[in-house]
């Protein structure tokens, strides 16, 4: 998804729209602050000539010193509130820019996870938002108030001095301020993308590193393994080392131009004095203003840097933000009597690979049925149409008549719950993951799925019991053990309608038998698709059936 710098920042503005009013603040705020900056430097100037006796605007020493002290101390102030409205506004926006992705993400549900990877999905959610808030706190404010502040500066070089002095220091802020920063911008723009690609690329490589451990140690892969991630880091570095050359070029041309635009101005100042165009005081006064003006300008001259990494990490954000969806969340809420699927169809790859062809099937409260078949036949897709994670192609899916496009997507969760393989536990206490079931359960409502998922005895055998920290990737669990805390977690819920991928994959035969003994025991007031390649799970099920080639056969 291509996008131009001129939409790019239409939309960063757009996101902005709502604290318009704290960048107005901002930059009030920071006008005044920098012209009390100047201010600072102008009348030490004018107390050093009072003390040799020139006196200027009939200031006096006690004046004179007087608003020195309050410029400094109004300085310091301003300075303080227009970071701290900066800021406030840019982490703010954040928590929403994060928000934002996390609901784009839910909707688009397993297809981002299969067009991106798991460490660029991790630096879009960090690094990239993080690199926003250089926009949002140093470079929107910065520019206004770099306009309002070199504005005035320019008047009062019209009217106090000489409207040649205006036009010098005009050219010199446009020079500073926006030709080079633009050529830089221009000359850094694509480094920085192929920066926060490389980044999420090497994110992503110590990511699979890291959770892959074992099997790099087990399979003596480990030097490879180093070669690989130092060499991913070796050409991060480089990319950062070309941007960081490239930026001290740039400070160091905006200094020397800094120090020659004063050279500058001594010139001019003396040939103006010498053709009597302007008075001594008044050039001293002229250097002093031009000399101390330069602050909003150097901000400004910062931004190519700031904006080479948030553009790039702006188009990113807006690649997720903006990815095409047609899962749409309904607003009608039920409460499960009955599934049909009438006549379904879904295809992969822009419709040109179909996976499920015509697919019809009833359930309701009470029967437990089987969707056998082999791996790729589209089970798993058939689960996840029934969650609204994707959307048929052909057909309808109805919850009690309505059809699932119209349901709301925090009704479909309080009726469906869907265990897989891959359900993961977090690295927090054995009642917290319980709890992501059902956030106000008791300890004996825990305690009850833990005894229906079979694996109370050994919770309860823990010196810590529920406050067992589950390690990072559960290592301090089998494998069955997992599925079967997961599986508690299913119970705890406490859905209409239970969909379980291969369950008791991982659980051993006299386990397995006593989950599916209560499976059966609870089914009364349930429906539960079962999908297992274990003979054993077809005893308790009222129907099998087969899905093959696409096609579900009873």
């Amino acid at each position: 998804m291509k996008m131009n710098n001129f939409k790019l920042i239409k939309y960063m503005l757009h996101l902005v729209k709502d604290k318009v009013y704290l960048i107005i603040l901002a930059v009030l705020v920071g006008t005044v602050g920098y012209l009390a900056s100047m201010s600072l430097t102008f009348f030490a100037g004018v107390t050093i000539l009072n003390l040799f006796g020139y006196n200027i605007w009939n200031l006096s020493f006690n004046v004179s010193i007087t608003l020195l002290i309050t410029s400094g101390f109004l300085r310091g102030l301003l300075r303080y509130i227009e970071q701290y409205l900066n800021h406030y506004m840019a982490f703010t926006l954040l928590a929403h820019i994060r928000n934002n992705i996390f609901k784009s993400l839910r909707n688009q549900g397993s297809k981002i996870f299969e067009s991106s990877s798991l460490g660029e999905l991790l630096s879009i959610l960090s690094s990239d938002t993080e690199s926003l808030e250089v926009f949002y706190a140093h470079t929107i404010t910065p520019l206004f108030i770099a306009i309002a502040t070199e504005t005035v500066v320019l008047v009062l070089f019209g009217v106090l001095i000489s409207y040649i002095f205006s036009l010098y220091a005009l050219l010199i802020y446009l020079i500073i301020g926006a030709i080079i920063p633009i050529i830089f911008y221009l000359s850094n723009r694509n480094l920085g993308i192929k920066y926060r690609k490389e980044l999420s690329d090497n994110e992503n490589k110590y990511f699979d590193a890291l959770y892959g451990v074992k099997e790099v140690l087990f399979f003596l892969h480990e030097e490879d393994e180093i070669k690989d991630l130092n060499e991913s880091t070796k050409k991060l570095n480089s990319l950062n080392s070309a941007l960081n050359k490239k930026t001290n070029l740039f400070s160091a041309l905006v200094n020397s131009l800094i120090m020659i635009s004063n050279i500058l101005i001594i010139i001019i100042s003396v040939s103006l004095l010498n053709n009597h165009i302007i008075l001594p005081l008044n050039m001293i006064l002229a250097y002093m203003m031009l000399a101390t003006s330069f602050g909003p300008v150097v901000a400004l001259s910062n931004l190519p840097s700031n904006l080479t990494m948030s553009f790039a990490s702006a188009k990113r954000i807006y690649k997720i933000e903006n990815e095409k969806n047609n899962i749409k969340d309904g607003n009608q809420d039920f409460d499960f009597e009955k599934l049909e699927i009438k006549d379904v169809s879904f295809f992969y790859d822009d419709n040109k690979k179909e996976v499920l062809k015509d697919i019809n099937l009833t359930i309701q409260k009470g029967e437990i049925i089987s969707i056998q078949g082999k791996s790729g036949a589209g089970k798993s897709t058939l689960l996840k149409l029934l969650l609204h994670f994707e959307e048929a192609d052909k057909g309808e899916i109805l919850y009690n008549n309505i059809n699932i496009k119209g349901i709301s997507r925090e009704s479909l969760a309080k009726n469906v719950t869907l265990f897989s393989q891959s359900t993961y536990l977090f690295k927090n206490t054995i009642r917290y993951n319980m709890k992501i079931g059902k956030s106000d359960s008791s300890d004996e409502e825990i305690y009850k799925a833990l005894k229906q998922a079979q694996i109370f005895d050994k919770i309860d055998s823990l010196p810590d019991k529920l406050d067992t920290i589950i390690s990072d990737k559960a290592d301090n669990f089998s494998t069955g053990e997992k599925q079967r805390l997961a599986l508690a977690r299913i119970f705890l819920h406490d859905s209409k309608l239970i969909l379980l991928d291969e369950a008791t994959s991982n659980i051993d035969s006299y386990n397995e038998s006593l989950i599916l003994k209560e499976l059966n025991n609870i089914k009364k007031d349930k429906a539960i698709i079962i999908i297992s390649h274990k003979k054993t799970a077809l005893k308790i099920v009222d129907k099998v059936y087969t899905l093959k080639e696409g096609i579900l056969c009873s």
